[in-house]
């Protein structure tokens, strides 16, 4: 074999692999674009609603942020009401992460916002995440790529692309049919302050429907306090303020040990939480499908003990409150 030959075969190699790579991302890329989204089911679509209320905001205005004990436990025409700000619920899912929510509101504050925070329990725990949440989010929502860190997006985007591909392939056979027929999570349940509301009609579910809240070791991890104090910073550089508030829990799966904990590894950091846990715990039958979605009665039980912290132990200007 003659050398020529040999020092041609790597890059021949080279070739067939960069030609290779080139159709994987063109099959890709036109999965992207084909039309069909990853899900049916369009929930997490109301994010980019929520992010262009957001931006349109006038200062000041009050922003919360967490999981979706916020999104179904917070009656934000209510808190409107009593601290005479406009109101966005940017919350939808935990799993997005404390660092999404952070990274999604940091930049968008102004002179006078308040910005409270109402975080599950978990995210104490594991206030990073890096799962399909954020896939489906980037999949009905795009904008809010830029909540991700810069060396994550490619990997969300190819799953996007892969899940697209699949979905396309599902319609074909038929497959998509009669599903996503769910009645709460779709994005047209949300108002338009970015509250979930479809399932405030709805009729009780039994405790077998309920799904319990569930707590890993250990209660509070590594990365939240650093989360927080940007969060706090970040505010601060804009004249904007952090309240750190109570989620909403039911009865049966609360844990005062759990509680004791955040409570002070928060205080310590100087980011105490407002109020007292236990005005926060309702009875199971107060809650929907989980032991953090509210109902109607308990939303607004919840949403006005939140005002009473705020305008009372948190020294709010509340203009409305009764």
């Amino acid at each position: 074999m003659s050398s020529s030959t040999s020092n041609s075969e790597p890059l021949a190699l080279l070739g067939r692999a960069l030609v290779g790579g080139c159709l994987v991302a063109a099959v890709l890329l036109l999965a992207f674009g084909n039309g069909h989204h990853a899900s049916v089911i369009d929930y997490h679509g109301a994010v980019a609603a929520k992010e262009r209320r957001l931006r349109a905001l006038p200062s000041p205005k009050v922003v919360i942020i967490g999981g979706s004990n916020a999104t179904f436990g917070i009656d934000s025409e209510r808190l409107e009401h009593a601290l005479c700000m406009p109101v966005v619920n940017m919350t939808i899912h935990a799993n997005l992460g404390v660092e999404f929510m952070v990274n999604e509101v940091k930049s968008r504050l102004g002179p006078g916002d308040l910005v409270i925070a109402s975080f599950e329990y978990s995210a104490y725990r594991e206030a990073v995440r890096d799962n399909e949440v954020h896939v489906l989010t980037v999949d009905r929502a795009p904008e809010a790529i830029h909540a991700l860190p810069w060396y994550r997006r490619p990997r969300v985007i190819i799953n996007v692309a892969i899940l697209r591909l699949q979905a396309a392939w599902e319609e074909v056979l038929g497959e998509r049919k009669g599903a996503g027929k769910e009645k709460v999570y779709r994005a047209e349940g949300f108002n338009e302050r970015g509250d979930m509301v479809a399932h405030l009609d709805l009729p009780p579910r039994g405790p077998d429907e309920q799904q319990p809240v569930e707590y890993k070791e250990p209660p509070f991890g590594d990365d939240l306090l650093p989360l927080a104090q940007e969060l706090v910073d970040s505010a601060a550089a804009h004249q904007a303020r952090v309240i750190f508030t109570w989620p909403c829990i039911a009865r049966s799966s609360r844990r005062p040990v759990v509680e004791n904990e955040v409570a002070a590894r928060m205080a310590e950091a100087g980011h105490p939480l407002l109020g007292e846990a236990r005005d926060y715990v309702f009875p199971d039958t107060a809650f929907h499908d989980t032991h953090y979605h509210l109902r109607a009665v308990g939303r607004r039980l919840r949403t006005d003990q939140l005002i009473r912290d705020l305008c009372g132990k948190a020294g709010i200007n509340c203009c409305g409150a009764e």
